[in-house]
């Protein structure tokens, strides 16, 4: 850990140390007092349903859930909605 980094409050020590000091002096000139929530999910539903479309021959789907932060269960659902045309664009856990 920087010396320095000591002199930051809790929440921005622990992002200098993850991200780099120039970061957190970024996040925190255009955030701070704003409360953020990052969502669970990193990828869009339509990036995930793409992905599943371009790599279902190629993966597993266990290895397609774990590439994408879903269950190898809904992975196997979305291929099988996809491969019998009845893809829903607004499901809820993907």
């Amino acid at each position: 850990m920087a010396d320095h980094f000591r002199y930051y409050c809790e929440t921005y020590r622990e992002l200098a140390e993850l991200i780099g000091e120039a970061a957190v002096i970024k996040i925190w000139r255009n955030y701070s007092g704003l409360t953020i929530t990052f969502p669970r999910q990193l990828y869009s539903r339509d990036y995930i349903r793409e992905y599943i479309r371009n790599n279902a021959g190629v993966l597993k789907p266990a290895e397609i859930a774990r590439n994408v932060g879903l269950t190898e269960r809904r992975v196997r659902q979305i291929i099988h909605e996809q491969t019998s045309g009845h893809e829903s664009k607004g499901a809820e856990n993907d």
